[in-house]
């Protein structure tokens, strides 16, 4: 590990950096505990229906014989970037931990405190749907009423991509399609690049960090 790149790390993103694979491989097991819930249908109703839909599009989870980790570090903010871990790349799955519905599942299966730590970690991202706000709510972590309100009010800070990753500029088609994905532009940021072994008590740890190419 290279501890002094460590050491110039305010110490909550440190403690972030050193437990993001931990919590990755717990956020991995509830994300299975989550599809055999939907798979046997226990989630009923809408948000049944809803997860039924977005899970067929998920991509399959792997995480890679070593686990790394990519992120995006700033003075006030660390990200994660990417990784060899499916969950670590895919907005997909970025937009369901950041679920309103999920909430309680999430808590429950992975403890509040690992759920909030992924959640400040894990950049936002949201599931285009035609389907219309219910009445005096708004959709979670934009403040807005409509997907065309917040079309207009985040300018062109915003990107659409499929399952695929394939990048999309019409709105109305990514809503009436049900297979799209709306992330955030990143900021310029250091990047970092993380390694993670079990250590010979089977957890998960840092192994070593170093300072990527953009």
């Amino acid at each position: 590990m290279k501890s002094d790149l460590m050491d110039q790390l305010p110490r909550p993103q440190r403690e972030a950096v050193e437990s993001a694979g931990y919590r990755l491989m717990r956020w991995m097991a509830a994300r299975e505990v989550l599809q055999a819930r939907v798979t046997k249908g226990r989630i009923a109703g809408a948000l049944g229906d809803f997860l039924t839909h977005w899970l067929a599009l998920a991509p399959a989870h792997e995480a890679g014989e070593e686990l790394w980790l990519s992120f995006d570090q700033a003075p006030d903010q660390l990200k994660l970037g990417g990784g060899s871990a499916t969950l670590a790349t895919s907005a997909l799955e970025h937009a369901l931990l950041h679920l309103p519905a999920l909430r309680s599942f999430w808590s429950q299966e992975l403890r509040q405190q690992h759920f909030d730590a992924l959640r400040a970690l894990v950049p936002q991202a949201w599931l285009l749907d035609a389907a219309s706000v219910p009445p005096g709510a708004v959709i979670q972590g934009l403040g807005t009423v409509s997907w065309e309100q917040t079309q207009r009010t985040l300018g062109q800070g915003w990107e659409i991509q499929d399952t695929q990753g394939r990048v999309r500029e019409d709105w109305p088609l990514a809503l009436s399609a049900r297979d799209c994905i709306m992330t955030l532009r990143k900021p310029a940021a250091v990047k970092l690049s993380a390694r993670y072994v079990r250590n010979d008590k089977d957890q998960v740890v840092l192994r070593t960090i170093e300072e990527a190419s953009p």
